[in-house]
Parts: C-alpha cells; structure tokens; sequence
C-alpha cells in the first residue's frame, strides 16, 4: 500500500485489491446533530477551503467560500454563492483530501442547511443517494 495525494490508500501488491483507508468520526460525534439540509438545485464552482479541520474524519465537512460559480440549475446563482459556507461528504474519497487554502471544483447538490451553531446558509453535498446521479470534488494545481 502507498500514500496517494493526501491519503492512505492505493493497490495491495501482488493481490490488486485497492484500499481506502479513512478515519470514521466517534458513534458519540455531534457534528451532525440536529442539522438538516434541503436540496434547492445543483452547482458547480470553484471554492477556496477556509477550514479543513471536521474534513480529516468520514463524513467530512469543509468550510469553504465561493471564487466563481460555473454551471447552476438555480437561478442567480452569485446570490447563494456568497452564502455558500460548506461541503459535505459521506464519501470517503473526499475524507482528508483537502486543506485550508486548496482551491476545489466542486460539482454537486446545492442545499439549504439548517442546524445549531454555524451550521446555517447553504453548502454542497457531494453524497449522491442515487447511482444516477455523479457528484465530484478535485483539488486544483
């Protein structure tokens, strides 16, 4: 196994078996807790991450702020995007891939997302719960 990017992860040698190694958050982790998050549409952008510090564990939560809004199925898409405060993922693919000042295209679902703390405004998810659906996040250079 091999450290690929920024994790741990790669094919075993001999058995072509790929491993994703990724930290789960504790069964007592209340990150979540009380938040919900509405689907309003769908949005690509280019985002800064201003906070990778809840993104190292699965599910990861980032903290971002919006450069540019490529593709949007919401109209006035620069109105959310100011408002647009996190990203968030179940997948661990995305778990540790990021940190504080990488600029990211993000490609996902826009939602609105209501919770305690400073868990409110809108965020994209990258979660697909559908196999028809192909929601994506890579680290620009």
């Amino acid at each position: 196994m091999r450290q690929e990017a920024r994790k741990l992860q790669g094919l075993t040698a001999g058995a072509g078996a790929h491993i994703n190694c990724e930290p789960l958050r504790a069964d007592g982790d209340k990150t979540f807790a009380g938040v919900v998050a509405k689907e309003v549409g769908a949005i690509s952008v280019l985002a800064r991450i201003t906070d990778h510090s809840e993104g190292l564990v699965t599910p990861a939560l980032y903290r971002v702020e919006v450069d540019t809004v490529t593709e949007s199925t919401v109209d006035e898409p620069s109105v959310f995007a100011r408002r647009i405060t996190h990203l968030r993922s179940y997948l661990g693919a995305y778990t540790g891939a990021f940190r504080t000042g990488d600029v990211v295209y993000v490609s996902g679902r826009l939602v609105h997302i209501q919770g305690p703390d400073a868990h409110n405004g809108f965020g994209i998810e990258l979660t697909p719960w559908s196999a028809a659906e192909s929601f994506l996040a890579n680290l620009t250079r």
